[in-house]
């Protein structure tokens, strides 16, 4: 244990670090006065100087390891508060992966959530009418070690997915964070993978939502989460009658915790455009490995990179070109990718950090937040992916009709980023020729620039 971690020696430090940074302050304002000085060259001022502030505050914050409080009580979020309760026959669907080491340290339990909606929506409760929801089931992000999903952590976030989404609700599971000294009780993985299966479980059980009505979501460390659940109804879905949700929304996943040395972090080349610090990294893993060390985020379960796995559920990932974790995301997307049967798509924006959704109000990165936001939401509601959510759609191929087809045309609606992932869902031995809808709503024959050709096989799904 650091001795920074206990008092007085945390508050001598807190004292003597904002001393420091407001005596180096004005240094960084003169330096991001041009776009010369700046970490990224298209940023702001504003976005250059609160990148550097908020990088403090992580670093100073992970020195000391500020814990956050998770009563559970409403607080601030009154009756969008609720207790997730652990039914009896729920214990027997935790499984394998979801029961750690075998010790039974660790155990799934009840947990808090805060529900957000849109205007005019209510909270939902037993007995509710879920047939027309679109519920959206967030896990938080914070490297496992802060965070809990309420208002003031989580709230510009839900803003941001409910103005852009066709999302109805959302669900903010107060998972339980893991801390330092590790202990028997200091709540390792996979105690919030537990959570957010118990979380999963209640809207299936409790609320009787269809599963085609939940999008999985989670940021960070939460999309790692939210990768561990999907790989487990792959593994044990069947077994367990756990169904797959309708479609997956993951943003800038924590693909690896396995590592958190100071040069997984110092060595990344995006390092100097991104706010996550050595020290941060650091306590979310030593955290989350708890007792038994990194060996116990070796688990696909914790480290996604270990093997792909297969599943029904079409996955949107979002990362910043310029945040740490972008080289892993898409990695990650590329090898699962690979697995027949995956719909996965990624998204990336451009100048852009971490996990923006969280963090773009404190940044100054508004306008990105909702551009990223925006994109999520048309994937969402593509006729490709509505076959899988509450919505229905007429316009909606289905890949066995194509079969053996030797030419498939493809009308595509808005900016399409990657015609690969688009149509890799069809299994065709043939050409496929993609067509903007702009082109046709213009009442004119598309020139050949707005058309492109791409050929699949059975036997090599990548052109």
């Amino acid at each position: 244990m650091s001795l920074l971690t206990v008092q007085p020696f945390k508050g001598i430090y807190l004292l003597g670090a904002t001393a420091f940074e407001f005596a180096r302050l004005p240094l960084w304002i003169f330096k991001y006065l041009t776009p010369y000085g700046r970490q990224h060259s298209n940023w702001s001022f504003r976005q250059a100087l609160g990148m550097r502030l908020f990088y403090s505050l992580l670093n100073h914050t992970a020195l000391v390891q500020i814990k956050t409080p998770l009563p559970q009580t409403p607080g601030k979020e009154k009756d969008r508060w609720i207790i997730m309760t652990l039914r009896e026959e729920w214990k027997e669907l935790f499984k394998g992966p979801m029961l750690g080491d075998g010790t039974g340290d660790v155990i799934p339990g009840d947990i808090g959530g805060t529900w957000y909606t849109q205007k005019g929506e209510k909270v939902l409760t037993a007995g509710d009418d879920v047939e027309n929801v679109l519920i959206v089931l967030h896990i938080h992000g914070g490297a496992y070690v802060t965070g809990d999903g309420r208002t003031e952590a989580s709230g510009y976030f839900a803003s941001k997915v409910l103005k852009n989404t066709p999302a109805t609700h959302i669900l903010a599971p107060q998972y339980r964070l893991s801390t330092l000294p590790a202990s028997k009780t200091s709540n390792p993985f996979p105690a919030a993978l537990q959570d957010t299966l118990t979380s999963y479980l209640y809207l299936l059980n409790e609320l009787k939502v269809p599963a085609k009505n939940i999008v999985l979501s989670g940021d960070s460390a939460g999309a790692n989460s939210a990768i561990a659940l999907l790989r487990y109804i792959s593994e044990y879905g069947d077994e367990l009658s756990i169904p797959a949700p309708g479609a997956a929304l993951l943003w800038s996943p924590w693909i690896d915790p396995s590592d958190g040395s100071s040069a997984v972090v110092t060595s990344n080349r995006n390092h100097g455009t991104d706010y996550l610090t050595p020290s941060f990294v650091t306590w979310g893993h030593l955290a989350y490995a708890g007792l038994n060390g990194p060996a116990n985020l070796q688990s696909p379960y914790a480290n996604a990179k270990v093997k792909a796995f297969g599943i029904e559920t079409p996955i949107f990932v979002n990362a910043g070109t310029v945040e740490l974790l972008y080289d892993d995301d898409k990695e990650w997307v590329e090898m699962m990718a690979g697995v027949d049967g995956n719909r996965v798509w990624f998204d990336e924006e451009a100048g852009i950090p971490h996990d923006v959704l969280l963090v773009a109000n404190l940044l100054g990165f508004d306008d990105e937040a909702d551009a990223v936001a925006k994109r999520a939401g048309e994937w969402l509601r593509d006729p490709i992916i509505s076959q899988s959510l509450m919505q229905e759609s007429n316009n909606v191929y289905e890949p066995a009709n194509l079969q053996g087809a030797s030419l498939v045309v493809i009308i595509v609606r808005g900016k399409v980023q990657n015609l690969q992932t688009l149509v890799r869902h069809f299994v065709l031995d043939s050409l496929a020729v993609v067509i903007p809808l702009r082109t046709l709503t213009q009442s004119k024959i598309p020139a050949s620039q707005d058309i492109e050709r791409l050929h699949f096989n059975t036997r090599n799904r990548m052109p």
